[in-house]
């Protein structure tokens, strides 16, 4: 089936694209208000066996995880496939590649993971979120963290070495 643009459709798809590289930024920096932007109330979160239920507890809970434990995390979002069902209701699905880094036996690992999310977008009031999410989980690695900065290239001690923070401590929240 041929899809054509229109103006409207074209407007959808920038605004859906801005709900996740919010989403993106949102649980990277830690960042609940952010978050919470991109659900409805009513949203429902799916996420393997680690959480199914209304979502915005899981997205409470996930920004307070990233700034208690200072974990290391990046998500990546990537193709993107917008199928809109009517005016106010469109499907989504999005690549995923998430880093992050966590402690096992009180040693630094790192995990990278290719994923997909499957979400139901609604526009309600003119504006588009999310209402219905499913991750879908495509591959893992797990190692030992081997963090060396470019073999050395970088000094994390420097003065003009910045490394990122959770918001709203890290440097893309200021304006400076």
């Amino acid at each position: 089936m041929a899809h054509i643009n229109t103006v409207e459709t074209m407007l959808a798809r920038q605004d859906i694209h801005d709900v996740m590289m919010r989403y993106a930024r949102g649980i990277d920096r830690g960042d609940e208000t952010l978050l919470l932007s991109c659900y409805w109330d009513d949203a429902i979160e799916v996420h393997g066996p680690a959480y199914e239920g209304p979502a915005v507890p899981y997205l409470k809970g996930a920004a307070q995880r990233m700034k208690a434990n200072g974990t290391t995390m990046q998500h990546f979002v990537g193709n993107m496939h917008i199928d809109f069902d009517g005016e106010d209701r469109a499907f989504v699905e999005s690549y995923i590649l998430t880093f992050a880094r966590f402690p096992k036996d009180g040693e630094p690992w790192d995990t990278l993971t290719g994923a997909r999310s499957f979400d139901r977008f609604e526009r309600r009031g003119g504006e588009w979120r999310i209402a219905h999410r499913r991750a879908i989980f495509d591959w893992n690695r797990d190692q030992p963290s081997s963090e060396g900065w470019c073999m050395g290239l970088f000094d994390t001690s420097h003065k003009n070495m910045t490394m990122g923070r959770k918001a709203p401590d890290d440097l893309s929240y200021s304006r400076d």
